[in-house]
């Protein structure tokens, strides 16, 4: 796939914006619906769109001299070693840990993904990803605490812990490549994609100046990662977090007030009312399977069950196992519920304004150009530099761990000293990052980059549970499931009409089977390796060979933990109820729902607490 651009030589933006997006697109749309909307002053000449005001560029400057010179002055701390640099020397507070993994999965192709998603989909699009709230809570409630008591640097390099020998040396390395420089070059090519659009959309730039611009942007970002370590990572993810989301939210709050309202929005819809549907209706048979499949077998099935990659990168650097459970935690309530509701008003007014959109993706930036003034954009323009500032420099920090401690210091250079792995490492942030700018010219979706991810990782996730939560799971049953994903994921592709979910049952109803059928032809793990991975972890559920070989104690799972899970997954959904009825300004959904969801969370958290994991 090209990346799309046009070839059109207009230059100027205001001409530029109406071929994409047609002529006085939203002055029809406001003639033909008399009274919606407050009256707006009509821009002409693209003035907004040709160029920045003062203000914006004084404050997108501001902010790009703060994340740099932050970077700066953790450089000293972030040299001093690798537990430095990519564990931040395991002192992170529960709070600093989780909002930095909520605000890696906060970039500049989030709001543009679920905008493009509303348009097309509705509401209920959304649940292509919030089905994906109980496995994080399992994660919280379940793994987090196994994680930290693991002491390893990397999540990669629990796999010489969990398995042994040559298949274990063999998957450590796959891994480290497979997802520390080729998955991680998809990511971050979508993630420039995005960028790319808001920087064309918002300044009217054509392809090559949208580049150059974004080469900028990344080169500030890549040398405070360089910087920085990942202290200074997660502190800078905060303060780009607080920044996005408070951008986004008053962006969402003026655009419905445009509309004239919450109830004039939905007036506005017409005949597309039904994009509100949380749940799609059984009449509607695509979508509401679509979203069956989503909650019964993505949910599970796909490759983050365990709370694995930057996510438990963070886990490992926080300060204690509490630490690790809260913050996992506090990522699911933000992630779900509180972040992404100000992205769906702004999807339903992109609707109402620009019916005819052709790319769906971009209504998010169309709608911030037409109502946010000088000072405001430059604003929400510099939470967009920091949503894509706070992946990118997570998506660096992280493969660089895989590459320096899974590959150069596991197989190149076991003996190499502390300043030579933070060179390493350095180097290696400088390697992704040029990685990640050539995989930007491959894609042109990024909602279609989501989905081909979950697919091709689609059953990894249950096998990645399992690691932790039964002894007769071996390094043959990750190869196996990986490969057969990824071979069933491409055969499905190519050789029917499936459309996504569906296709994601398939692939997982074909790589399970093969992934059991191999881990009961293959041997156990040796005794010694299930000891030593035993005796450091302490995992609950069936381990019972494993606990006798000691002489120790089995410890199953018990319903327990199962019972904290289920109540703070009703408590993170209806968290998610309670934030979208704040912004419409529905008190009493608001209050119920709330009520429900701190109820519940507080159980959880305080019943786990108080029971030996």
């Amino acid at each position: 796939m090209a990346l799309r651009h046009d070839r059109n030589p207009v230059r100027d933006p205001a001409q530029l914006r109406d071929l994409r997006f047609g002529r006085g697109a939203r002055e029809r749309h406001l003639q033909s619906c008399p009274g919606r909307g407050r009256p707006r002053v009509t821009r002409t000449g693209g003035t907004r769109g040709r160029l920045l005001k003062g203000l914006d560029l004084a404050i997108v400057v501001l902010f790009l001299a703060i994340s740099l010179g932050w970077g700066a002055w953790h450089a000293r701390r972030a040299g001093r070693s690798t537990e430095a640099f990519f564990a931040a020397d395991r002192s992170l507070p529960w709070w600093l840990a989780g909002t930095s993994i909520v605000a890696t999965t906060f970039a500049a192709d989030t709001p543009l993904a679920i905008a493009g998603l509303v348009a097309t989909g509705g509401v209920a699009g959304n649940w292509f990803w919030w089905a994906d709230v109980l496995p994080t809570v399992m994660g919280a409630f379940l793994i987090s605490h196994l994680w930290k008591r693991s002491g390893v640097l990397t999540d990669n390099a629990l796999i010489e812990l969990r398995y042994g020998g040559r298949p274990a040396a063999g998957l450590r390395l796959f891994r480290a490549l497979y997802f520390g420089v080729l998955r991680n070059a998809i990511v971050m090519g979508w993630v420039n994609l995005a960028m790319m659009k808001v920087l064309s959309l918002a300044l009217g730039l054509d392809e090559s100046q949208s580049l150059w611009l974004l080469f900028g942007l990344f080169v500030v970002t890549v040398a405070y990662t360089l910087l920085a370590g990942l202290l200074g990572v997660v502190f800078t993810d905060f303060l780009q977090f607080g920044l996005a989301l408070a951008g986004s939210v008053l962006l969402a709050v003026m655009a419905v007030g445009d509309q004239g309202g919450f109830a004039s929005l939905l007036d506005a819809l017409g005949d597309r009312r039904d994009l509100l549907d949380v749940v799609p209706p059984p009449s509607d048979r695509d979508a509401f399977w679509a979203f069956v499949a989503f909650v019964t077998i993505k949910s599970w099935s796909s490759g983050n069950t365990e709370g694995n990659g930057y996510i438990a990168q963070r886990i490992l650097a926080t300060r204690s196992e509490r630490d690790a459970r809260l913050a996992s935690l506090w990522y699911a309530l933000a992630h779900f519920a509180i972040r992404p509701w100000p992205w769906i008003l702004v999807g339903l007014v992109a609707v109402v304004q620009y019916p005819d959109l052709a790319d769906p993706e971009a209504g998010y930036v169309r709608v911030m150009l037409d109502t946010l003034p000088p000072g405001l954009l430059g604003l929400l323009l510099a939470a967009m530099f920091a949503a894509f500032m706070s992946t990118i420099d997570t998506q660096l920090n992280w493969g660089a761990s895989y590459l320096t401690h899974d590959v150069y210091a596991r197989f190149l250079d076991p003996d190499a000293e502390e300043a030579r792995l933070v060179l390493v490492a350095r180097l290696s942030v400088v390697f992704l990052a040029a990685i990640g700018a050539l995989a930007t010219l491959g894609m042109d979706s990024v909602a279609d980059a989501w989905k081909l991810l979950a697919t091709i990782t689609a059953g990894t996730g249950l096998i990645l549970l399992l690691r932790w939560l039964w002894w007769r799971i071996n390094a043959w049953s990750e190869i196996a499931v990986m490969c057969a994903s990824l071979v069933f994921a491409n055969v499905v592709d190519a050789y029917t009409d499936l459309a996504f979910p569906f296709s994601i049952v398939v692939v997982v109803a074909l790589s399970l089977p093969v992934a059991f059928v191999v881990t009961f032809a293959t041997a156990p793990e040796r005794d010694d390796v299930l000891n030593r991975f035993f005796e450091r972890v302490q995992p609950r559920g069936a381990w019972g060979p494993v606990a006798d070989n000691l002489g120790v104690p089995a410890r199953p799972l018990g319903w327990g933990p199962w019972i904290d899970v289920l109540a703070a997954t009703v408590g993170v959904y209806a968290s998610i109820v309670a934030a979208g009825a704040v912004l419409v300004g529905d008190l009493g959904r608001t209050s119920g729902a709330g009520i429900v969801a701190v109820a519940l969370l507080v159980f959880a958290v305080r019943r786990a607490d108080a029971t030996p994991s």
